[in-house]
């Protein structure tokens, strides 16, 4: 790993590496998202992309379609574990930065193009969905709606996994769990693999879930090793929270809030 530019201008936004001279790692950074972590090698440093590749690697599937780039670390991991990987990413400049600085191996697949259009033309045509998109730290708002699941069950083949990594702002946050609901209802089963505190990454499972275990850390990083499985063993599988719960307590503040200002005013 060489040291790169620390700028790059793109049509979405400028992205910047940060490259570590005592670690030789580099991130990827854009909006304020530190989007990829890797070690020399092209390894992940994050936890939540060493779960993404193990419970990968507990399926039997080898066809895996990525929507998302960033540093591409998790579709080199993924790649040098023998599957067959194919990466949608909006914004060339961040595939020509997985290529060339990141180590993501050239005979990947990487079409570049909204995620979700792309989906929406392939007929089970995979056995893993991976959506790892982000705007900044949010996702956008076409790739977790009615037409997202739709397109979901039809480009995945019988007895596919679909996994969305989320990142959640407060412990209340609601968006893993609104993301469960919308598979939930539409007949897939799901799971929800968490992390502990506030700002943190929760992973979204729907499909052929029943017999995933916890993942372990299978590829150790040349750095940063003890953090990352750390990070990792400390993630769980909890219950979907009911999102309707949720909003009935939002409802009941609003109208105690209310009904103490009009007595503020009125008494």
């Amino acid at each position: 790993m060489r040291p790169p530019p620390s700028k790059h201008a793109s049509k979405f936004g400028l992205i910047k590496l940060h490259f570590r001279k005592r670690t030789r790692t580099l991130t990827y950074e854009q909006k304020g998202g530190w989007q990829s972590r890797a070690d020399v090698n092209g390894i992940s440093l994050d936890a939540h992309i060493h779960a993404i590749y193990g419970l990968v690697l507990q399926h039997a599937g080898k066809s895996v379609l990525m929507i998302g780039c960033g540093g591409g670390t998790l579709g080199t991991m993924l790649a040098r574990a023998g599957r067959r990987v194919s990466i949608v990413e909006i914004n060339p400049v961040s595939i020509r930065l997985a290529k060339r600085y990141f180590g993501l191996p050239r005979n990947i697949p990487c079409h570049v193009g909204d995620g979700l259009a792309f989906m929406q033309k392939k007929g089970r045509h995979y056995d893993v969905l991976i959506v790892d998109a982000f705007n900044g730290e949010k996702i956008p708002a076409h790739m977790k709606d009615a037409a997202f699941f739709e397109a979901a069950g039809r480009c995945l083949r019988r007895n596919g996994l679909a996994m969305v990594n989320v990142c959640l702002e407060r412990k209340s946050d609601p968006t893993a769990d609104e993301i469960a609901a919308g598979f939930k209802q539409r007949g897939w089963s799901v799971r929800l693999l968490d992390s502990p505190g506030a700002e943190r990454n929760a992973i979204v499972l729907a499909g052929k879930v029943k017999k995933l275990r916890r993942p372990r850390l299978l590829l150790v990083p040349a750095a940063g090793a003890k953090q990352t499985a750390k990070e990792l063993t400390a993630m769980r599988f909890r219950r979907r929270r009911s999102i309707f719960r949720n909003l009935a307590t939002v409802a009941y503040i609003v109208t105690v809030c209310t009904s103490l200002l009009t007595r503020r005013y009125t008494g």
